[in-house]
């Protein structure tokens, strides 16, 4: 049995679609995960899924004078890559990108990499290992215009999120209202959190709320049609769930939002950011299948009043996004496939 190590890690959208993958591949292959000490490592422990962890180092947008030690610490990491590589001995590689999965592209020597890049726009990681990717598949076809050999082949998503079953009582709803889910992503939104909690009054008037604060993030206090829990490891449930979501603008978030039909508000996040957020807020925006809030307009006025806006014309912007099709699980796990058989 061949085996592909899978790498990526830090946030949800880098660890996810890797997860929805090989939840597809392996019966097939031996599928293994190479990250940091992050939420990647938990997840695949959760799953059963063989878990090799190594050094890795961050990139800070918001503390640029702390990035002077990146470049050789980056060093060390690729070289505890190396060591798990020869370790594992995998006949392919693909990589999420981010910062986890730096040293391991950067460490693969003979290996064949497949990269993928969910953003509007290539991220760092995708430009740093761009000569070293057999391949480089893209969720949008912009960014796949921008790179050399890159081929669009939509979102990695997780075929079970299309079988979620509707489950209020589990988050103490009582189904009498519209359900609206807020999700400020996998570590959390300040902002976000901050801005909801203030709102609640007025979002309860209209919705049950359920929020999702993000791992050792605060929000309200539970109340009658508020759900406050820091993370959903069952995303069907709660997407078939949700009649409203508002959420930040990772690539993967708003293809699954997209591919599942829910109504969506984005406030993309704009600041310690390279701006690929607002990109991606933009794309489905400008498409009329989503809509957007800048966070700089954010208030506990402006929140509430643009989630009703949404849900009173939810109708418009699920016939948008039945014309979106961002799903590209199955591609891409053909690609895996056919580049195995090459290898």
């Amino acid at each position: 049995m061949k085996t592909i190590v899978f790498a990526g890690g830090g946030t949800a959208g880098h660890v996810m679609p890797n997860l929805a993958l090989i939840a597809e591949l392996r019966s097939k292959y031996n599928c293994v995960y190479v990250g940091g000490d992050g939420m990647e490592k938990t997840l695949c422990e959760k799953r059963g899924i063989p878990f090799y962890e190594i050094k890795t180092v961050k990139l800070r947008r918001d503390k640029k004078l702390g990035n002077i030690a990146v470049p050789f610490k980056l060093v060390s990491c690729v070289d505890s890559a190396k060591q798990v590589l020869a370790q594992i001995k995998p006949d392919l590689i693909f990589s999420k990108g981010g910062f986890a999965a730096l040293p391991v592209v950067l460490a693969a020597k003979r290996i064949p990499v497949i990269s993928h890049e969910s953003d509007f726009s290539p991220g760092l990681t995708t430009k740093l290992t761009k000569r070293k990717s057999k391949r480089i598949l893209c969720s949008f076809s912009d960014c796949a215009s921008k790179i050399k050999r890159a081929e669009h082949c939509g979102a990695p998503l997780d075929p079970a999120l299309y079988n979620g079953d509707r489950d209020r009582a589990t988050y103490g709803l009582s189904g009498n209202k519209p359900v609206l889910t807020i999700v400020g992503g996998s570590s959390g939104a300040a902002t976000l959190n901050a801005c909801t909690v203030a709102a609640l009054p007025t979002l309860l008037k209209t919705f049950d709320v359920i929020h999702v604060t993000g791992k050792n993030k605060s929000g309200g206090q539970k109340q009658k049609g508020y759900c406050p829990v820091e993370f959903e490891n069952n995303m069907p449930k709660l997407y078939a769930t949700s009649d409203v979501v508002i959420t930040r603008a990772g690539a993967n978030a708003l293809a699954e939002c997209v591919a599942l039909r829910i109504p969506t508000l984005a406030v993309p996040l704009e600041k310690a950011s390279r701006g690929d957020q607002v990109q991606n807020a933009r794309y489905f925006g400008d498409m009329g299948a989503i809509k957007v809030l800048r966070e700089c307009d954010m208030t506990e006025t402006s929140l509430p009043a643009a989630a009703l806006e949404l849900y009173n014309g939810k109708s418009k912007y699920i016939a948008t996004m039945s014309t979106i099709q961002p799903d590209g699980t199955s591609r891409i796990c053909e690609i895996i496939e056919s580049e195995l058989k090459d290898n």
